[in-house]
């Protein structure tokens, strides 16, 4: 993060509560999504949603922390 122009910044950021700096990444990402360049290829945003909307229907069981790292989380 040394080379990072605002590391300052960054870690203050990094000290923030794990419910504001979700907040906060929010922001950020959509500050950058919002541009006139898009950070996701159209294809992978349709997979994405496609998954997404499988998992909400309940056709496909999503696996646990536990299931996937070995541990709970």
């Amino acid at each position: 993060m040394a080379n990072l122009p605002h590391a300052a910044l960054a870690t203050q950021a990094l000290d923030l509560p794990v419910s504001e700096r979700a907040q906060l990444a929010v922001l950020l990402f959509d500050s950058v999504e919002n541009g006139k360049t898009a950070l996701w290829p159209d294809a992978l945003v349709a997979e994405l949603r496609r998954r997404s909307d499988e998992l909400r229907s309940g056709a496909v069981k999503g696996l646990t922390s536990e299931e996937v790292f070995g541990e709970a989380l």
